[in-house]
């Protein structure tokens, strides 16, 4: 099984601070799948059709839905929007970045295919930097089309932007299959809610 901690916190720093930003990438599917809870929303963009289009609204499904669109380097605005292929999500600019808003049921485990392209939508070698709203950055090289990055959280993730590095050349970010749910809760948060149940009882009693 192939997963990496981004970051890490004591238990004792999360007993003090009740949720601290820490996030698990995952880079193959199963192990992502094994730590997420049943009913995600999974979606292969099949109804995306080829060319350029403003911002893409999903779902709902099983509760989750998202947005979408592209932001500028340093998230500056306005871009030129986005660029598909058939069943993929690109951008029109190569300097774009494609953002993921997450616009329903909270979302703490999100995954799917992330890659660079060229003009014609061919994988090329590029560096990836995905960006998680708690703070979480995940950076790869990969030259495919199957290369797969998950994470799971213990905060919510509002949104997340995947960056194709434009350097030697110009490089298409790009995506597909994307999963989004609910993290499996860790050991030590499922140990904090029976304490707090058992704090609740003696309050009662």
């Amino acid at each position: 099984m192939a997963v990496l901690s981004i970051r890490s916190a004591a238990v004792a720093a999360v007993l003090a601070a009740g949720s601290l930003a820490s996030a698990t990438v995952y880079t193959d599917l199963a192990s992502f799948l094994a730590n997420t809870q049943p009913g995600y929303y999974f979606n292969n963009f099949s109804s995306v059709g080829a060319g350029p289009s403003g911002p893409l609204a999903f779902g709902p499904v099983n509760g989750y839905s998202y947005v979408v669109d592209t932001i500028g380097p340093g998230n500056t605005a306005p871009t030129s929007g986005l660029y598909n292929n058939p069943g993929v999500i690109s951008t029109d600019n190569a300097t774009d970045l494609i953002r993921v808003t997450f616009t329903g049921a909270p979302v703490t485990a999100v995954g799917g295919n992330f890659w660079g392209t060229d003009i014609n939508f061919g994988a090329i070698p590029t560096t990836v930097t995905i960006a998680l709203s708690n703070g979480d950055v995940e950076t790869f090289v990969t030259n495919s089309s199957t290369a797969f990055r998950g994470f799971t959280s213990n905060v919510v993730i509002t949104s997340l932007t995947i960056d194709a590095a434009d350097s030697p050349g110009f490089n298409w970010s790009t995506m597909d299959n994307l999963y989004v749910g609910a993290a499996v809760p860790a050991p030590a948060s499922l140990a904090l809610v029976g304490l707090g149940g058992l704090a609740a009882i003696r309050r009662r009693r």
